[in-house]
């Protein structure tokens, strides 16, 4: 019986850091302003050099219409752009804003839309991190990127939901 108060005990205990663990990883993976919802962000490793591309999950929870316009990361800008074909293969082609109207969700996903950071002045390395600013024209929300591995085609979604 004192065992088993003793373990008791020491879960009551534990209970408060595994509460901020938990909230730690969520903060990392969600980040909310304004009736706004950035979820899972993330892009693959890239070399310096080279082009990054930062995809994520919008939620737009506001009674309005917002507006995606792009981002910054590193000091560069973001530029939205979408993905298609052409004479040369697959393409990445800058988009003008993109509205969101009230309640609706918007997923940038590979082969589809993503947030493109140009030139990166450091390398994107997996299991690394980025942090960026996500603009809804005068609305900057700053989001937590996970990079995975160069070959990544998914959020890793490991030991989290939201």
């Amino acid at each position: 019986m004192r065992a088993a108060l003793s373990a008791f005990a020491l879960c009551l205990l534990a209970a408060p850091a595994l509460a901020e663990n938990h909230d730690h990883d969520h903060a990392d993976h969600v980040a909310e302003a304004e009736g706004l919802r950035v979820i899972h962000a993330w892009a693959a490793a890239t070399p310096r050099g080279d082009a990054a591309l930062v995809y994520m999950d919008i939620e737009n929870a506001t009674g309005s219409e917002v507006v995606l316009t792009g981002g910054e990361a590193l000091g560069q800008p973001l530029d939205l752009v979408g993905f298609g074909y052409g004479a040369t293969g697959e393409t990445w082609t800058v988009l003008p804003a993109l509205p969101l109207g009230p309640g609706q969700k918007l997923m940038l996903a590979p082969k589809v839309l993503a947030l493109r950071l140009s030139d990166l002045p450091q390398p994107l390395e997996d299991g690394g991190d980025l942090d960026l600013e996500v603009q809804f024209g005068d609305l900057h929300l700053e989001a937590h990127v996970e990079i995975g591995a160069a070959d990544a085609t998914a959020h890793s979604h490991a030991g989290h939901m939201h």
